[in-house]
């Protein structure tokens, strides 16, 4: 295979669609998720209604662990010229496997090329960059100016979320105690975006039951959205994935938009009724 483009399950992708005569490999690489001493594999074998449940009704300790080196230097040995996007590495130690596994991938196959892309992001950001790399691939462009609009694309691509709880991002020390606790009170909702450095961050909490939503299509906007590829996430809220299609749509009529649910991953995080909003100026 020539080229292959690389994810973690921090990835909502379960296929990536390539145009015809574009010949891309396209592999996902698990991260494991802990319930207690319960490991579930984050793959496309995962029921995550089930877990989803099963981590609801868990009083205890829960968790996720990156994918081993060896995990990611599998796939890399697929392709000739490789593309690698993990979740951020202020939420994983994904990336920092990825980055081992690519100097075993150098050492090992001196002259294939590789290139490893932090995404400072998660879920449908990781998508659309996979999606932006499959363009560029079609164009015909070398390795190295495909690496290069890469990385001048992600300047200009963003992730924004709507969460209703932050308990395991609280149990995990991504937010602290004292922002989680907000998410609890009845009727808020929080409005969140990915720092440019890759940390999540609160923009604002909303009341009401659809004002969390209409902030975030706002927050668009002033993000110099104008109508190209979004992908929505979701952790089973496809009626709200949906009004948030429709708001774009008003604005954008031929707006490219693709709903899709979360990742195991991504549905832990962003918990039920979690949603996740990936999109480029």
């Amino acid at each position: 295979m020539q080229y292959g483009i690389v994810v973690d399950s921090a990835c909502d992708l379960t296929h990536l669609k390539t145009p015809v005569n574009t010949e891309i490999d396209f592999t996902r690489v698990p991260l494991k998720l802990d319930i207690g001493e319960k490991e579930f594999v984050d793959d496309f074998n995962l029921n995550i209604e089930e877990y989803m449940k099963e981590m609801s009704e868990y009083k205890g300790k829960t968790g996720s662990a990156a994918p081993s080196p060896q995990t990611w230097f599998e796939a890399y040995e697929k392709s000739e010229y490789v593309f690698a996007i993990s979740i951020t590495s202020t939420l994983s130690g994904s990336y920092a496997s990825a980055q081992t596994a690519m100097d075993m991938f150098k050492e090992h196959y001196p002259d294939r090329k590789i290139c490893l892309i932090d995404s400072k992001s998660a879920g449908p950001e990781l998508t659309i960059l996979a999606k932006k790399l499959v363009d560029l691939i079609a164009e015909g462009l070398d390795f190295d100016t495909i690496c290069e609009r890469i990385a001048a694309y992600q300047e200009k691509s963003h992730l924004l979320f709507v969460l209703k709880s932050l308990d395991n991002l609280v149990k995990n020390g991504r937010v602290s105690k004292l922002k989680g606790t907000v998410a609890g009170l009845l009727g808020i909702k929080l409005l969140g975006t990915a720092s440019d450095q890759g940390d999540l961050e609160i923009l604002q909490k909303c009341r009401g039951k659809m004002t969390a939503y209409d902030k975030l299509v706002e927050e668009m906007f002033t993000r110099n959205y104008t109508g190209g590829r979004v992908v929505i996430a979701h952790c089973f809220a496809q009626d709200t994935a949906e009004y948030i299609a429709n708001a774009i749509h008003e604005k954008h009529a031929d707006a490219d938009i693709e709903i899709m649910p979360s990742s195991g991953l991504c549905s832990y995080y962003a918990e039920k009724g979690g949603i996740l909003v990936g999109f480029e100026e």
